[in-house]
Formats: C-alpha cells, sequence, structure tokens
C-alpha cells in the first residue's frame, strides 16, 4: 500500500475526489449512501429532458463556491445523473 495516502480506505477517498467519480451504481445501489439511493430513487423514472437539464444545472454549479462537503455531493449528484441519462455523453 502507499505510503502517502496510508490505508486503503485513505486511498479510495483520494482517488475518488481527485478523479471526481463515485463508486456508487445506479443499476444496482453497490457503494451508494442512504442519500445517494434517495436521490436515484427521486430520478430514476424522470424523463430524459427533466434529467438532463438537472445534470446541465449542476454542471454549472462546479464553479460555484461551496463547502467540501457540499462540492463532493455536487460531484456524486452528477455523477449519478450521468448513470441515469443515455445521452450524457454529450454534456
Amino acid at each position: 500500500m502507499c505510503d502517502e495516502l496510508g490505508d486503503e480506505k485513505m486511498m479510495e477517498d483520494y482517488v475518488i475526489e481527485a478523479g471526481g467519480i463515485s463508486l456508487c451504481t445506479v443499476e444496482t445501489g453497490d457503494g451508494c449512501s442512504d442519500r445517494e439511493k434517495d436521490f436515484i430513487a427521486k430520478w430514476k423514472d424522470k424523463d430524459s429532458a427533466s434529467t438532463a437539464s438537472q445534470l446541465t444545472r449542476l454542471q454549472g454549479m462546479k464553479a460555484s463556491k461551496m463547502t467540501p462537503d457540499l462540492a463532493q455531493w455536487l460531484k456524486q449528484r452528477i455523477a449519478i445523473l450521468k448513470q441515469l441519462s443515455p445521452d450524457s455523453s454529450e454534456l
């Protein structure tokens, strides 16, 4: 294991934060927090136009000043909506 990052959990957290990724899988719920699961439940049945609109809105918020916790939640929601949106590669 890497000495700079310490244990496996710290290394995983760093990769998630630095890479702007999420381990949450929308289809199975694996790796999702309760908060992410609630967000998925809210958005999974929405039409693609609504999902794309919300994704665009959240991506526009990335440059806003916010606490690290809110920034992480923003990244998590974006990752979820990208999984839910069939046209996410275009955004």
